[in-house]
């Protein structure tokens, strides 16, 4: 039977996660961004669990390597959204955006200290073809005002290397543990602990909870996705190395430009530019899978 490579998985991460932006986006016009985080992470859990029960042994529920992704929960997405958002709010979404693409980089960075890996010269010009089309996607003219002081710019820097790190951490993690659904189940279960009381402590005094009939059904859908895109990074970086899984699996920004163009032609239009950056995130990912 052939085995899917890793690279695989983390396209098919990378799409899942830009249909569930996709549906988010869609719930949204009815609710909040708090709700969504919420209502995303809990349908994680229910989702990620009833898999993991009904398919692995119990005695694998109480292995004591799960703590490695209790405690990566707690930084990813949790803290990672929470300064997202704040390098969002001070700084604007096109300078967040590309800074927080650079992941890739401290995944590479992490994973030759801590994991043996080496770097080849492809990788990193592939990983740098990446980050270049992210940023230049999300470049917009006068965006390079800062709204604020520059040590804003250390929110998105800041979550970028947690997220870098949390990539390294699951690689171990998932040395010990006998399926990707279950450590997707737990990292879910701490994220939404996580979340819950973030959302609790930021806005307490504001409506943080806001569902109806007409989001319902579009936060079903994105929650299920965002569950599948877990698994698939899970499985992508137990069979593939980090180096080459995080590169590709950042090329969502081009899947989320498809999806808007064809399901959301009121939002975004085509331009040279995206055609340009489109173009350079494809052939960094051609360029690790074929020279990796």
């Amino acid at each position: 039977m052939t085995v899917m490579p890793a690279e695989f998985f983390a396209l098919g991460s990378a799409f899942l996660f830009a249909l569930h932006n996709m549906f988010t986006k869609k719930a949204l016009r009815y609710s909040n961004p708090a709700t969504a985080v919420i209502s995303s992470l809990l349908i994680n859990i229910i989702f990620l669990w009833s898999v993991s029960i009904l398919f692995l042994p119990l005695s694998s529920l109480v292995s004591s390597a799960l703590l490695i992704f209790v405690a990566v929960g707690f930084f990813q997405p949790g803290l990672t959204r929470l300064l997202t958002y704040k390098g969002i709010n001070a700084l604007g979404v096109a300078i967040t955006d590309p800074i927080r693409a650079t992941t890739p980089l401290f995944s590479a960075a992490m994973a030759i200290i801590f994991l043996g890996e080496k770097i080849t010269l492809p990788i990193i010009a592939a990983t740098f073809m990446i980050i270049a089309g992210i940023s230049l996607l999300s470049l917009r003219q006068g965006s390079m005002k800062l709204a604020g002081s520059a040590v804003f710019l250390w929110y998105p820097i800041i979550a970028s290397a947690l997220a870098g790190a949390t990539q390294v951490a699951r690689k171990f993690g998932l040395a010990s543990v006998p399926h990707p659904f279950l450590a997707a189940a737990v990292t879910a279960t701490s994220s939404f602990v996580v979340s819950v009381l973030t959302m609790w402590y930021v806005e307490k005094t504001q409506e943080t909870w806001k569902m109806n009939r007409r989001c319902f059904w579009w936060f079903l859908a994105a929650g299920v996705t965002v569950s599948l895109s877990m698994v698939c990074i899970y499985y992508a970086l137990d069979r593939g190395k980090v180096s080459v899984v995080i590169p590709v699996s950042s090329t969502g920004p081009l899947f989320s430009l498809i999806l808007t163009a064809i399901f959301l032609r009121d939002v975004e239009r085509v331009t040279l530019r995206i055609v340009l950056s489109a173009a350079m995130i494809v052939g960094g990912v051609l360029l690790i899978a074929l020279w990796k």
